[in-house]
């Protein structure tokens, strides 16, 4: 008997009646997790890495994302917010990160806290882990959690690869969790941290962890569901102060636009990657030790990067280019305390709780010798089958289809070749 797939939190729900079986989102998805079975979708709970993919291709709305609301924090005595830096290009270049700012405690944030000094304080760490530390190289970048995710499923084999540190959100959580504490002198339990998100994987990120046992965050709610809150505060903003005081404020464009990250570690042996089907390939050399004289790989999911996340609103590339335009005007990074960073480095202030293994994918059987003749009938099956890889039968390939097949969840005759 097959064993029951190990239960994860996704950060979508599916609403089957709305299901057209156009199949878009089958084709897309990229680790086959899901099947069309009598016009109706699903999908594999133990391979979907939330990559959102699957949102954008289903014109239906089939795919219904999961998220917090602002309301279900109002029983924090402080309530936190962090955005994604993707949220202030989402408004233009007219619109100073200052303005967004005030506009989210409008909607009744106590303080907003940025991500641009701990991206820059990780930076400097990071550099200095690769010049000093002995490890597998090269070392996969940990900031894209479908990536984590997409390496945890496909590529078990690569997961002693990804970079031990931990991602900025979460340092930067910590960090404003422990200050206002002592600040108010309130519980840290009381302080609601929450991330305003690009990307379903970052809500599951959240939700549930893959490095530590819980997030230092205490919820997110998705750019496309505040943006409508924020943009009608944002226009009364700006008509009551139309002039915006010059103020230092540092804003990063963060690691989350390709190439960021690999510039600020130097580019010499740092190679980017941007979009599943590109990060495959280099993946596959990885495995294959095709990679040499590069020591980190800087991978993201989405093709511009963060902007071009499931849950964002503007035109990727429109969103890309206010982004360097908003950091030309109001970065100014801070001057790092580079001996103290260094401290906290000796102490693992920066490092996972844990590191990241392998996802327990369902097996074929508990028993090995009836996982054997499965798979063995797996490969039968696959050999009858004409490689087309056409989905009518409503697995994503023909090697899915014979898995399905062998583990009694599909029959052969649903093959429009056999039928």
């Amino acid at each position: 008997m097959s064993q029951p797939p190990p239960s994860f939190y996704h950060a979508h729900d599916i609403i089957a009646e709305r299901c057209k079986a156009r199949m878009k989102c089958l084709r897309i998805c990229p680790t086959e997790a899901i099947r069309v079975r009598r016009g109706k979708v699903s999908f594999l709970n133990d391979i979907c890495i939330d990559c959102g993919e699957c949102i954008t291709a289903c014109t239906q709305k089939v795919f219904v994302p999961k998220s917090d609301e602002k309301e279900d924090f109002d029983a924090f005595s402080l309530q936190i917010a962090i955005p994604s830096p993707v949220l202030y290009t989402q408004f233009g270049q007219d619109v100073p990160p200052q303005i967004v700012h005030q506009a989210l405690k409008n909607i009744g944030f106590d303080e907003v806290v940025d991500l641009a000094n701990i991206t820059q304080q990780l930076g400097f760490v990071l550099l200095h882990h690769l010049k000093h530390d002995g490890m597998n190289k090269p070392l996969i970048s940990s900031y894209c959690p479908t990536i984590v995710r997409y390496l945890q499923v496909k590529y078990p084999n690569l997961v002693n690869h990804i970079e031990p540190l931990d991602v900025p959100l979460e340092i930067a959580a910590k960090e404003a969790k422990r200050a206002y504490a002592r600040k108010l002198g309130i519980r840290k339990e009381k302080i609601g941290t929450i991330y305003i998100s690009q990307c379903p994987a970052k809500i599951v990120s959240i939700k549930q962890p893959a490095e530590k046992e819980h997030s230092w965050i205490d919820g997110a709610i998705p750019i496309k569901e505040i943006y409508n809150l924020l943009l009608p505060e944002i226009f009364k903003i700006r008509e009551s102060t139309p002039v915006i005081p010059e103020g230092r404020f540092n804003y990063g464009r963060d690691w989350g636009i390709l190439g960021n990250l690999s510039q600020a570690l130097g580019p010499e042996r740092c190679l980017s990657v941007a979009g599943l089907s590109h990060a495959k390939k280099i993946f596959d050399d990885i495995e294959n030790s095709r990679l040499r004289n590069v020591d980190f790989i800087e991978a993201l999911a989405c093709m511009q990067g963060c902007v071009s996340g499931a849950y964002c609103v503007e035109n990727p590339y429109i969103a890309r280019h206010t982004s360097i335009l908003m950091e030309k005007a109001f970065h100014y990074p801070e001057k790092l305390d580079k001996a103290g960073i260094l401290k906290r480095y000796q102490k693992r202030y920066y490092f996972m709780e844990h590191p990241i293994l392998p996802r327990p994918t369902r097996a074929i059987d508990g028993d090995i010798t009836v996982s054997i003749k499965k798979l063995r009938q797996k490969e039968r099956i696959l050999m009858k089958l004409p490689q087309k890889d056409c989905g009518l039968c409503g697995s994503p390939s023909c090697a899915a289809f014979a898995e399905d097949c062998a583990r009694g969840e599909a029959d052969v005759t649903e093959c429009i070749f056999f039928s």
